[in-house]
C-alpha cells in the first residue's frame, strides 16, 4: 500500500467511525509483546476451563481483537524468533532442525530485512529488550575454545574457574559481540541471550554488563532452572531477570514518550520459559505449580509495561501485539497441570516441540484502538511471519523482493 492508499484507507476507516480527517494520522507506536512457551490454553480469554488468573492479557484481548488460529514459525524457539522479526520461514535458513547451540553463529545476516530496520527506515526508534536466541558472532578464538565448554545439561556441579579460564573469559567478554540485535535493526538492546545458557549475565547493546569469572552457581541448577553450567559474573541469580526486563521496558517507552518520533519496541520476555525463577512474592500463588506461577507472574510484567503505555498517555496511538514463540513446554509438569483440571494447550493436542497445534498455535492478540475493533475475534489462519508486511503496509512501504517472502498483511 502506498503512502496515498495508506491515507485513504485511514480517511476511509475513520471516517465510518464518525472522525473527521483531513490527512493520514501519524505512525503508530508499535509493542511487540513476545512471551516463551506460553500455552495457547493458558490465558483465561481463551480457554473458560483454564485455572491461570491473567487478567492483564485477558483485559488486553477484550480491548483488541484476539486471532484465535494464529501459529508460531514453529513448536521451538529460534525458528520462530526468525520468522516473526524477517517475515520468512525458518527453513529458508541454514538452521534446519533445532535451535541456535550454545554459542552459535547469527541465523539473520546484517542485509536481511526486519521488523527492526524497516522501522528504521520509516523514521522509528528502535528497541529489542529481552531473550535474542538467534545467534551472535562470539569473538572466540579456536585456541580458546576448551574454556567455553560447559557440563551440559547435568551440569550441577561445584567448579572452580582456573586462572586460564578467567584469563579467557576477559579477553572474550571484554570485545564487542556482533552480529546481534543492534546489527539486524535495533538501535538498541538490553537482555539475556538464553536466560538457562551461559553467559549468566545481561548483555546491553553489544557488550556484557560485567566480565564474568566464575562458573554459575549450582543452586542455579535445581530442577527446571539453569541448564548448562558455564561462565557467570559473580552473583548471578535468575529472579531479578524477568522484573528487570519489564522495568527496562517500562523505562524506554517512557523516555521515548518524551519525543515526537514514532518508536518500535520487540519485547522477547524470557518467561514462562524455564528457569522457572519465581520471584517469592509469586510463589504458591496460582495453587498449581511453579510454572502456573511463572504465568501469573509474566502476565503482571506485560501489566506493568501496558500500564506505562497508558501513564505515557500514549494508548490511542500505540499498536500491541502479543503472541508467543510456542506452545507449553511438557516438562514443566503438565501431567501434574492435568490432573488438576488446567490444560495447557486447551482442547488442542501435543506441546512444544510438537508438530501438533499444541505446539505452535498460540496466543495472538492485537490492541490498535480504532482500528481492530475492540472484543473481537478472527478465525482467520495467521502466521507471526504477517508481522513484516502487516508493519510495512501501516507504514505505506512496499516491501522489497527480497524481504518478507512468507509475509501477508493482516491489515
Amino acid at each position: 500500500m502506498s503512502k496515498i492508499g495508506r491515507a485513504i484507507g485511514f480517511v476511509i476507516l475513520f471516517g465510518t467511525l464518525g472522525h473527521a480527517v483531513s490527512a493520514a494520522p501519524p505512525l503508530p507506536n508499535v509493542v511487540i509483546i513476545y512471551v516463551d512457551d506460553m500455552g495457547y490454553g493458558d490465558l483465561g480469554v481463551q480457554n473458560p476451563d483454564s485455572l491461570i488468573p491473567t487478567p492483564h492479557l485477558d483485559q488486553l484481548a477484550r480491548e483488541g481483537m484476539r486471532f484465535t488460529d494464529g501459529h508460531s514459525s514453529s513448536s521451538q524457539c529460534s525458528p520462530s524468533r526468525y520468522a516473526i522479526l524477517t517475515g520468512r520461514y525458518h527453513w529458508r535458513t541454514r538452521l534446519q532442525t533445532g535451535i541456535v547451540g550454545l554459542w552459535g553463529g547469527p541465523v539473520i545476516q546484517p542485509e536481511r530485512m526486519t521488523i527492526g530496520s524497516l522501522a528504521q527506515e520509516n523514521g522509528y526508534a528502535t528497541a529489542c529488550i529481552g531473550k535474542w536466541h538467534l545467534g551472535w558472532n562470539w569473538p572466540i578464538p579456536m585456541t580458546q575454545k576448551q574454556y567455553f565448554k560447559t557440563t551440559g545439561y547435568n551440569g550441577k556441579k561445584d567448579l572452580e574457574a582456573s586462572e586460564n579460564h578467567r584469563i579467557a573469559w576477559k579477553d572474550v567478554f571484554s570485545k564487542p559481540i556482533t552480529g546481534g540485535p543492534t546489527s539486524v535493526g535495533f538501535d538498541q538492546y538490553f537482555g539475556t541471550d538464553v536466560p538457562n545458557w551461559p553467559p549468566y549475565c545481561f548483555i546491553e547493546n553489544d557488550r556484557t554488563l560485567g566480565i564474568p569469572s566464575e562458573f554459575a552457581d549450582p543452586k542455579l541448577f535445581i530442577k527446571n532452572q539453569a541448564s548448562q553450567q558455564g561462565p557467570s559474573i559473580p552473583g548471578w541469580r535468575l529472579e531479578p531477570i524477568l522484573p528487570t526486563l519489564a522495568e527496562r521496558a517500562c523505562g524506554y517507552i517512557e523516555q521515548q514518550a518524551e519525543t515526537k518520533t514514532p518508536f518500535l519496541l520487540y519485547l522477547p520476555l524470557t518467561s514462562p520459559h524455564t528457569p522457572l525463577s519465581v520471584n517469592k512474592q509469586w510463589i504458591g500463588r496460582s495453587k498449581l505449580n511453579l510454572y502456573a506461577d511463572f504465568v501469573m507472574e509474566t502476565d503482571a510484567a506485560v501489566g506493568k509495561v501496558l500500564s506505562s503505555i497508558k501513564e505515557c498517555g500514549l494508548e490511542k496511538e500505540t499498536l500491541v501485539i502479543f503472541t508467543s514463540d510456542n506452545g507449553c513446554a511438557p516438562y514443566i509438569g503438565v501431567t501434574d497441570l492435568e490432573s488438576k483440571g488446567h490444560y495447557p494447550s486447551g482442547e488442542l493436542r501435543g506441546y512444544k516441540a510438537d508438530a501438533w497445534e499444541g505446539g505452535h498455535r498460540v496466543p495472538f492478540i492485537v490492541r490498535w484502538n480504532g482500528v481492530a475493533k475492540a472484543g473481537s475475534t478472527c478465525s482467520q489462519l495467521v502466521h507471526q511471519a504477517d508481522l513484516l508486511a502487516t508493519l510495512a503496509d501501516l507504514m505505506g512501504t512496499p516491501l522489497p523482493d527480497n524481504a518478507g517472502e512468507d509475509s501477508v498483511s493482516l491489515i
